[in-house]
C-alpha cells in the first residue's frame, strides 16, 4: 500500500535501477508483465517482486498467472484463507516504536475487538498459533506483506518508516491494511487501481484468487475500505462498514442464542435478519441463523452475528418501562450494556430494568422490551 501523492523511490521493473537482479528475479517481473500488470504497479525491493506494488510474488505464483485469463471480476479475498485451527494470531514488532508502536498496537485492537475465529495479540504473548514479524523499512512510503499459504497467514508486513509524516491514524491505517493481506484480503479496488491510486491498472488474479465477498459492494470508491489500494494523507485507521462486513463473512464463528425461559423453543431474534440499524428483535422460533446468535463482549454489549458491529440496544436510550428493544451501530453508550445476573439480562439504563418479552407472550413475533425486573419467565434467558 502506497500514498497516492508519493511515489516511492526504489528498484522499479522494468529499469532494475537499483542494478541486474537475479535470474529469478527477472522471470517474476517477465511473468507478471506478460500477464498484463504494468510496470508501474510492478516493484522490486532487496530482491523480492511486488504486484499491485504491496503484494509479493513468488515464482511459483507468477508462473500460474501466466495460465489465469483475464477478470473483470470485482472480487477481493484469495483464494486460501487462514485454518480455523489457528486460534489466536500474534505479530511482534520489536523496532516499533513511538507513534509506530501506538499504531501498531491500533492496528491489533482493529481486529481482536472483533468476534472473529481468531484472537490478535501483540508479541511477546502467551498461546500463539501464529507470529507475524512487522518490520521497519525507513525509505519507504506505504508497506507490503503477502497473501495467506498453507492455512497461515503470509508471516511478515513491512512499514515505511516515511510514514512518520502522517501521523498515527494514517499509520494505524497502513499496517492493519497489510495485516488484512496476510489473512487474505485483496485491494477492494484492485481491479482499477485508478480508484484510489489516481492512475494504475488491474491486478487481475495474481496467481492468488479474487473472490467476491458476500454482502459487501463490488465496486469500490475513495475511502469505502481500508483495503483500498492506496492510502490519503488522512485517514482514521478504523474499519469502514463494508470491511466490517467481509471480516465477518470470512472469520466470524457461530455464537450463542438467548433462549426464552417461557418456551425452549423461543429465542431473541432479529426481525426477518435484518442488519439495517433500527430493526427491531422478536421473539421466534429458534433457527440457529446469525439473527439469534449473540456473542457478549468484555464491554457489556451484545453483539449480533448479523454484523460485528450491531449490538442490542435500548430505543433511543430511554429508561422508560415498555421501551422497545432493538438493533444499532455499537457506540459504547449505556443503552448497550448488559449484565447477565443469573437468568436475567440488566440494562445499564437503570438498576432494576430487564430485557422482557411483551405480556410473557409466547408467540413468534412477540415484541421484546425493558421491564421493570420481577423474576419471571418473560425476562428469564438461557445461553444455548
Amino acid at each position: 500500500m502506497f500514498s497516492r501523492s508519493v511515489v516511492l523511490a526504489g528498484c522499479i521493473a522494468l529499469g532494475f535501477g537499483c542494478g541486474e537482479p537475479p535470474d529469478e528475479t527477472q522471470e517474476i517481473v517477465a511473468n507478471l508483465v506478460n500477464a498484463g500488470f504494468p510496470s508501474s504497479d510492478i516493484l522490486v525491493v532487496d530482491g523480492k517482486v511486488y504486484a499491485g506494488r504491496d503484494a509479493e510474488v513468488s515464482l511459483a505464483a507468477s508462473r500460474e498467472m501466466l495460465a489465469v485469463g483475464a477478470t473483470t471480476d470485482e472480487q477481493y479475498r484469495t483464494t486460501n484463507l487462514v485454518s480455523a485451527s489457528l486460534t489466536k494470531i500474534c505479530v511482534n514488532g520489536p523496532a516499533f516504536t513511538g507513534v509506530f508502536s501506538t499504531a501498531l498496537d491500533l492496528a491489533i485492537q482493529n481486529y481482536d475487538e472483533l468476534p472473529l475465529s481468531f484472537a490478535m495479540a501483540r508479541a511477546p504473548s502467551t498461546g500463539c498459533s501464529f507470529t507475524i514479524n512487522a518490520v521497519i523499512d525507513p525509505n519507504m512510503n506505504g508497506g507490503v506483506a503477502g497473501f495467506p499459504a498453507n492455512g497461515n497467514p503470509f508471516g511478515q508486513v513491512t512499514i515505511g518508516g516515511l510514514l512518520s509524516q502522517y501521523g498515527v491514524d494514517v499509520i494505524e491505517h497502513v499496517i492493519t491494511h497489510e495485516i488484512g493481506h496476510t489473512i487474505g484480503f485483496r485491494h477492494s479496488d484492485y481491479y482499477n487501481r485508478t480508484i484510489s491510486c489516481g492512475s494504475g491498472g488491474n491486478e487481475g488474479d495474481a496467481g492468488v484468487g479474487a473472490i467476491h465477498i458476500p454482502g459487501t459492494p463490488t465496486t469500490a470508491t475513495v475511502g469505502s475500505s481500508i483495503m483500498n489500494s492506496c492510502f490519503r494523507s488522512v485517514e482514521s485507521g478504523e474499519f469502514t462498514s463494508s470491511d466490517l462486513t467481509a471480516l465477518s463473512a470470512m472469520y466470524t464463528v457461530s455464537a450463542p442464542a438467548l433462549v426464552s425461559g417461557l418456551a425452549s423453543n423461543r429465542c431473541l431474534d432479529v426481525t426477518g435478519g435484518s442488519a439495517t440499524q433500527g430493526t427491531p428483535v422478536q421473539l421466534w422460533e429458534c433457527n440457529g441463523t446469525a439473527a439469534q446468535q449473540w456473542r457478549l463482549t468484555p464491554q457489556g454489549e451484545l453483539r449480533s452475528n448479523l454484523s460485528p458491529n450491531l449490538c442490542l440496544d435500548v430505543s433511543g436510550g430511554n429508561p422508560a418501562q415498555g421501551t422497545g428493544v432493538q438493533i444499532w451501530e455499537c457506540n459504547g453508550t449505556t443503552a448497550q450494556r448488559w449484565t447477565m445476573v443469573g437468568a436475567t439480562v440488566r440494562s445499564a439504563l437503570a438498576s432494576n430494568l430487564c430485557l422482557d418479552v411483551f405480556n410473557a407472550d409466547t408467540a413468534p413475533g412477540t415484541r421484546i422490551q425493558t421491564w421493570q425486573c420481577n423474576s419471571t419467565n418473560a425476562q428469564n434467558w438461557f445461553v444455548r
